[in-house]
């Protein structure tokens, strides 16, 4: 990223503040299935980056596709873990690993090994430590699921 952008950290701001206004909102399950799909969107919108970098026109060789081996395999995890955990009396969790994804996203960052633009990594990192925590903090207040 090169440099400070106020627009960008307004827009990742006000987005994550729109979000965590929908939790808030939310109660009981409802609440751990949105904080859910988030992070099924989070995890879907590299997995669509990594297929953006492939070239149809010719041969693909496994260098073209490994981008989207990895982020897909990536995605299914948290996808599976996040299921896991909303299925669990433990719906905090889910903050848990929005945080983990940022710990990805960070990783995009400082390798810069991904196909998003440049600034989306940056982005990323900070909505998902908002969204993070808030998900934390409201899920866990949250009275355990009954199954």
């Amino acid at each position: 990223m090169g440099g400070f952008d106020p627009i960008l950290l307004g827009a990742t701001l006000a987005l994550a503040a729109s979000a965590v206004g929908v939790m808030r909102v939310l109660q009981g399950p409802a609440r751990a299935q949105f904080v859910y799909a988030q992070l099924c969107v989070m995890v879907g919108i590299y997995v669509g980056f990594s297929l953006t970098g492939l070239d149809g026109k010719d041969f693909l060789s496994r260098g073209d596709y490994s981008a989207v081996i990895v982020e897909g395999v990536l995605a299914l995890g948290f996808i599976f873990v996040g299921l896991a955990a909303l299925g669990s009396h433990r719906p905090w969790l889910l903050g848990a690993l929005i945080f983990a994804h940022g710990a990805t996203d960070f990783f995009h960052l400082v390798i810069d090994g991904s196909l998003a633009p440049a600034w989306y990594a940056f982005a990323c990192v900070l909505y998902d430590a908002i969204i993070g925590a808030a998900a934390v903090m409201m899920l866990s207040s949250q009275a355990p699921q009954k199954s």
